[in-house]
């Protein structure tokens, strides 16, 4: 079992409901804190939609405690917030269906020191956590994942003012909103890694961060000029990887994923880990089989010690592959995306195969339809948030 797992458990209810919902609704966390339209780099797709971000740490010193729904189900969540006899938050209040759902309990709930967060799915899934409040922890995220279990995410934000950031080189064109990296380690064990960038040849950035089982790291913005750089990531036991960040100019928004899997590899790219879809449109009369085919190709990644299928390292990697049987008629076919990056998409049928280009990364994303009519035709457009 996990080690987050084991503050959660589904044995008696460890915090009774509380009548009342808060005010705050939904909000989505896939975008950025500043709503902007999205824009497509070849037609706009039609359901793209702006959403809010409640996942970027805040921009002043408050103290702030938010919910995150990982899981395709709707909840209803109860939280309770003390410290010894004095009781500082008790409510209860739905959240939306995710992956990617949000939103804010509270800010400015507590001061420094250490505080228990007790919290109850409907389910009957608790978790009950010493939240310990700092000057770089100041934020707690309660999430609700996949498997619809409760586990804290302490968002902490390192002081790097030794560093000259953000970087910039000469003659670039400056990034709208310069990407900070994220780090997350989900495996068991607590990981200190080593973070290196280099911009052609020229190393600017080297930080040792201690990515703990129940931490999101965030540092400040780390680059500001649109360009190519190379990311390193060394693990204590010398597990590597690298990676090409490219960072083109219509991309206003982006970020450094750099995440530690559950089964302890280390990948590195431009958004979390998801699970992606496309639509299908079979205008025939009978089922048909589509197979869909992730794959890295070679110039998408600067090669690294830590190559396999999740694609962190090999040339052509095929990084995820699913085949699913469709009815007549509109419907979703869903793969995953191991880490966001760049990628080549590979659609298959009976009738045919087709391979387009896939970005799946913060605020650059495809939408990809698929329609089956006797042939095969297919339709992909990537957009960026603008």
């Amino acid at each position: 079992m996990k080690r987050r797992a084991l503050l959660s458990t589904v044995a008696g209810s460890a915090l009774g409901l509380v009548g009342g919902c808060l005010g705050d609704s939904d909000e989505s966390v896939e975008t950025p804190a500043n709503p902007q339209t999205t824009t497509a780099t070849t037609d706009s797709p039609t359901d793209s939609t702006t959403e809010t971000d409640t996942s970027e740490p805040e921009p002043d010193s408050s103290i702030g405690l938010s919910v995150v729904n990982e899981d395709d189900e709707s909840h209803t969540l109860s939280v309770r917030v003390t410290d010894g006899d004095e009781t500082h938050f008790d409510g209860s209040f739905d959240i939306g269906a995710g992956p990617g759902r949000g939103r804010s309990v509270e800010n400015d709930l507590v001061g420094e020191g250490s505080f228990r967060v007790v919290a109850e799915l409907e389910t009957g899934a608790t978790l009950d956590y010493e939240w310990t409040v700092t000057d770089e922890a100041r934020h707690l995220e309660l999430v609700v994942t996949s498997d619809a279990v409760l586990e804290p995410r302490q968002r902490v934000t390192p002081d790097l003012d030794d560093a000259d950031l953000p970087y910039s080189f000469p003659d670039a064109t400056d990034i709208f909103a310069p990407p900070t990296a994220k780090i997350r380690n989900r495996s068991d064990d607590d990981v200190r890694l080593t973070v290196a960038i280099e911009h052609d040849g020229t190393r600017f950035f080297e930080h040792a961060f201690d990515a703990a089982t129940d931490r999101e790291i965030s540092t400040p913005a780390l680059v500001k000029s649109h360009g190519t750089y190379v990311v390193f990531v060394e693990a204590e036991d010398g597990r590597t990887v690298a990676h090409e960040w490219h960072i083109p100019e219509k991309w206003a928004w982006p970020t450094l994923a750099v995440l530690v899997a559950e089964d302890g590899s280390i990948r590195v790219g431009c958004a979390w880990p998801k699970r992606a879809s496309v639509h299908v449109k079979n205008e025939g009369e009978t089922e048909r089989d589509v197979t869909l085919t992730l794959l890295r190709p070679d110039a998408g990644d600067a090669g690294g010690g830590d190559s396999d299928a999740d694609g962190t390292g090999s040339e052509d990697a095929v990084v995820s592959e699913t085949t699913q049987t469709v009815p007549p008629g509109e419907s979703n076919v869903a793969f995953d995306v191991p880490i966001g990056d760049k990628y080549q998409l590979t659609i298959e049928t009976p009738v045919g195969s087709e391979t387009v280009a896939y970005a799946a990364c913060y605020c650059w994303n495809t939408n990809t339809t698929v329609t089956l009519d006797g042939g095969l035709s297919v339709e992909s457009f990537q957009y960026v948030c603008d």
